[in-house]
């Protein structure tokens, strides 16, 4: 039987390409010019820069919606910036100012947007993905049509949050995304000294394909197609 080759179309036009990556540059010139005034002493406190990883933030962010909900870890400008929160208040805010999307008080590290549905920036590692869960289970409570989109790093799973978060998402069966960004270093330590099985697909790798199953369910429920991510 002769094969017949198939040619594949875009996956998406030239218009929404060029969106997509001046959401990349500007996340990429953003975090340039914080590393610029870090070293001027203008931004205090910790800056964690999201160089390299833009287009994970860009990429997901586009497969949500307005309703979902968003936490991140302390490495969320990119997040915060492709979620939609104005560049020019989370400037503000790791100044220190008024003007902040915190109002000045939470920095570099809580940014938080409750108008883009975009819940921080937690500083300790693995704090949030028990909120998330939280929140999901909250969503589902509520019958509402949303999920909850968590990121954090490979070094959260080397906490106990993390299991306690993915047995009780999958046992109360609730709309949560955990969406791992591993960078190969957790808190500036490689993941192959703090972790004895450093390939971090292979733990929980079960419970989060059921809760990958369970958010396309939830969407046919609520009639809106599944989001590929």
């Amino acid at each position: 039987m002769e094969e017949k080759e198939i040619h594949a179309g875009p996956i998406i036009d030239k218009k929404k390409g060029l969106e997509l990556l001046y959401k990349m540059i500007l996340i990429r010139r953003f975090e340039e010019k914080s590393a610029e005034l870090y070293t001027k002493e203008k931004i205090r406190g910790f800056l964690h820069l999201y160089i390299g990883e833009e287009a994970v933030a860009v990429g997901v962010m586009e497969s949500l919606t307005e309703e979902d909900n968003i936490l991140s870890t302390y490495r969320e400008h990119g997040h915060a910036l492709a979620r939609g929160v104005d560049p020019g208040s989370i400037m503000a805010e790791m100044y220190g100012k008024m003007e902040g999307c915190s109002k000045g008080r939470g920095g570099s590290m809580h940014l938080f947007d409750t108008n883009k549905k975009f819940y921080g920036g937690n500083a300790i590692v693995g704090g949030h993905l028990p909120l998330a869960v939280g929140m999901a289970l909250a969503s589902k409570k509520q019958n509402q049509p949303s999920l909850t989109c968590c990121f954090f790093g490979e070094g959260a799973i080397a906490e106990g949050e993390f299991h306690e978060s993915m047995n009780l998402a999958a046992l109360w069966k609730v709309p949560v995304l955990f969406l791992c960004e591993n960078n190969l270093y957790g808190m500036g330590t490689a993941l192959r000294f703090s972790h004895s099985v450093p390939e971090v697909e292979k733990k929980e790798l079960h419970t989060v394909w059921n809760q990958l199953l369970l958010t396309e369910w939830t969407c046919w429920k609520y009639g809106k197609p599944p989001r590929r991510l």
